[in-house]
């Protein structure tokens, strides 16, 4: 791992030279810092140094195209700010992810191995029903498509989002099993056959960036189950995908703004092929002279970007306001009580508002209609100045590293290692949220994975160290420290040897009776 990441750094910096080069100093100073600083948790982990899973540093990968590239890209939110505001705003980003890679690294450095009981599912049982819910996700994306009978709206509702939610968990567990090895070649194909089904009906409905999340979540979960590149997987999917970026917006022309285009599993090729030949199309056209000038789209970065916020904070606090002094965090509590024990609950986005209002961004009356993003980083800034980007930081690499410190070396389909994997998630969704949205949505996601605990895992724990003679079993002290050292493997082993009815071998996970 250590050699790709190098090779993407050097990529990375082969093709912003030139906007390194023609930017002002202090920007392209301000670039580096920020480049460095997100970019260093990914080294540790892509090294070996730290063990668990690379919560942090996705978190803080996620400032590589939000705060360090727009720096360089032409983003008129970011250039109508002086250089000068630039580099005040990468120390304070510096400064925000230094603080939390310092308390995250206290954490991983040395993690201690999970300790008294914890909850897992069985691994066979599991792996089958998270095979179930690929397949349901493959055939509700095919219903959706196809329209083959109606649904109540409010049917239609719910079972979309146990779907969606338990299919995400799903594609994340299995190919993190596949990255690491634990799945047997029947299965890596069936994974590998959903999957793309999966991709291949969620482009089908012209939302081109569904599709490409589940690919890339599906390629970092097996990356950090086996700590390597799945290339030509990888190659093969972005020559497939990224094309039709070029012809989504003819096809949604054509489609979204006539009659609804209903599209049956067996259209899917004639689909594909249109909308390729758009994208050919689109590639291959040179403009006339006489053609009306194209508006310019922005790009990925541009779209992305969050830094703005922050320096328009910096610009605005304390200069024309005060800060908020904790405002948008105090109202956290009542983001986390359930609807129906507060029926006047405030909007969940109800931080964001507050900090629009404050700076005069928006009136109250404007958020019902819109909402502005801000982010954890500018948040934290209106709220305590420059020692925000310290707390806040500081607090998220706490949390991160508690959350991957509890998940080393336990099971997949342990909670801890569920509830691990749905963290990641959140750490590389929360771009734009404040506090309030990160909270309120964690809790109701984690409302599904706490039903399984209580209802469906069963109760393990770890067995004291003990000096096993070999003889008996056939084993040496080398093979039993390895199993012990693999808890993943070990439990299929007991998983088979319960079903099989077998005596048991010198073992690291019991049931506890």
């Amino acid at each position: 791992m250590k050699t790709v990441f190098w090779f993407g750094i050097a990529a990375l910096f082969f093709s912003n030279r030139k906007a390194l080069l023609h930017a002002a100093p202090m920007t392209s100073i301000g670039a580096i810092m920020i480049g460095m600083a997100c970019m260093f948790p990914m080294y540790l982990w892509c090294a070996g140094r730290v063990k668990g899973m690379p919560i942090f540093p996705f978190f803080a990968l996620t400032y590589l195209w939000t705060f360090c590239l727009p720096l360089l890209s032409e983003n008129p939110n970011v250039l109508k700010y002086s250089p000068a505001a630039h580099l005040y705003a990468s120390i304070t980003t510096v400064a925000f992810l230094l603080s939390g890679t310092l308390i995250w690294w206290q954490f991983v450095r040395s993690p201690k191995p999970v300790q008294s009981a914890f909850l897992a599912l069985k691994t066979k049982p599991a792996e089958n029903f998270f095979f179930w819910t690929l397949g349901a996700a493959l055939l509700f994306n095919m219903y959706f498509l196809a329209r083959w009978f109606s649904v109540p709206e409010s049917l239609f509702t719910l079972v979309r989002g146990i779907v969606i939610g338990l299919s995400t968990l799903g594609i994340f567990v299995l190919a993190y099993r596949c990255g690491g090895g634990y799945l047997s070649k029947f299965k890596s194909r069936l994974l590998f056959f959903l999957l793309s089904g999966i991709i291949l009906t969620s482009a089908a409905t012209l939302i081109l960036k569904t599709a490409l999340t589940l690919f890339l979540m599906s390629v970092i979960a097996y990356v950090i189950g086996g700590r390597k590149l799945p290339v030509l997987p990888l190659v093969i999917g972005l020559i497939c995908l990224l094309p039709l970026h070029y012809g989504k917006h003819p096809m949604r022309h054509k489609y979204w703004e006539g009659p609804p285009k209903l599209v049956q599993p067996w259209e899917y090729p004639a689909w594909f092929q249109e909308w390729a030949s758009y994208s050919q199309k689109t590639l291959s056209e040179k403009p006339q002279r006489w053609d009306p000038p194209k508006e310019k789209k922005e790009s990925f970065v541009e779209r992305s970007s969050v830094i703005h916020m922050l320096m328009m904070a910096q610009d605005k606090i304390p200069r024309l306001y005060p800060t908020m002094n904790g405002a948008t965090y105090a109202i956290i509590p009542q983001l986390m009580l359930p609807r129906f024990l507060n029926p006047n609950k405030i909007r969940s986005h109800e931080g964001t508002h507050m900090l629009n209002v404050h700076v005069k961004r928006q009136t109250y009356q404007q958020t019902f209609k819109t909402v502005i993003a801000w982010g954890l980083l500018p948040e934290a800034y209106a709220n305590f100045g420059f020692m925000g980007a310290f707390i806040v930081g500081g607090t998220l690499g706490a949390f991160y590293g508690f959350v991957t410190m509890q998940g080393v070396e336990a099971p997949t389909f342990s909670f801890r290692t569920l509830f691990c994997i749905l963290v990641i998630s959140f750490a590389l969704a929360s771009t734009e949220w404040t506090g309030g949205v990160y909270a309120a949505t964690l809790q109701q996601s984690s409302m599904p994975l706490i039903g399984m605990r209580l209802v469906f895992m069963r109760r393990f724990r770890k067995m004291r160290q003990k000096k096993v003679a070999p003889a008996p079993v056939g084993l040496s002290q080398q093979d039993i420290a390895w199993l012990r050292s693999d808890p993943e493997l070990l439990q299929q082993l007991l998983d088979e040897l319960e079903q099989r009815s077998a005596p048991p071998i010198p073992q690291q996970l019991k049931p506890q009776t």
